[in-house]
């Protein structure tokens, strides 16, 4: 008994070791089914899936710097989120990982979806982390890895990485560009066309303008021979 004794303990050790280790990142692993061919931007993601073919997909749970938003400045950090995306996913394979708690497509049509590459590397996560992304809730629905995302968020915070340093200091908002000063309105249907002189007529294509003709008058017919602006 005093012999076996040893030998019973080493074995209860070793289903004790085997219970309480950690789970093998194998474990973890998932099946890609999708290549990324393009960055639009830091939460815009376009990949040719295996069989669905070219789908655009807005990446969950976080929000990146405006880029390409029409009409509107590009947000602090911007280029950079986009940079960091294409690092991490061009011409990777990943899976389309969706979320029971969010909708399958958004109201621009974009497919809602993790993007996560074979190991377990999770996209919206490590943006938040590298500080290229913010957590994101959209319509006060967090997305099932929310708290992960926030967490990788409150990191980069801590370390002022990515655009939660300077110059950016957290601000990445994106402003409405001035609109331009509006050309001259066509004059409405059956108003009398005027041209101020030949030089207008001419920057209109319209002259030579002959009598009878809208916007012909005599003021602009220096001979008097009914053709105006002619020269």
């Amino acid at each position: 008994m005093k012999r076996l004794l040893p030998v019973l303990l080493a074995a209860a050790t070793l289903a004790v070791v085997s219970v309480f280790a950690p789970i093998s990142a194998s474990a973890q692993t998932v099946d890609t089914t999708a290549v990324v061919v393009k960055v639009v931007d830091g939460d815009t993601i376009d990949v040719r899936d295996d069989v669905r073919g070219r789908l655009r997909i807005r990446v969950l749970g976080i929000d990146s710097p405006e880029t390409k938003k029409p009409g509107h400045t590009i947000g602090c950090f911007g280029p950079q989120a986009t940079q960091f995306a294409r690092e991490q996913l061009l011409d990777q394979r990943v899976a389309i990982v969706y979320d029971a708690s969010q909708g399958m497509h958004d109201r621009y049509g974009r497919t809602l979806a993790y993007l996560v590459k074979a190991t377990g590397w999770n996209y919206s996560v490590e943006a938040a982390r590298a500080g290229t992304a913010q957590a994101y809730i959209y319509n006060d629905s967090p997305v099932e890895k929310y708290a992960a995302i926030a967490a990788a968020e409150q990191e980069a915070k801590a370390a002022v990485r990515g655009l939660w340093g300077p110059p950016c200091n957290g601000d990445t908002e994106s402003t409405p560009i001035d609109a331009p000063e509006s050309a001259p309105s066509a004059p409405a249907p059956g108003a009398p066309l005027y041209y101020a002189n030949c030089k207008a007529a001419r920057a209109a294509g319209a002259a030579p303008l002959y009598a009878g003709q809208p916007g012909y008058r005599t003021g602009l017919d220096g001979d008097g021979d009914g053709v105006a602006c002619e020269r």
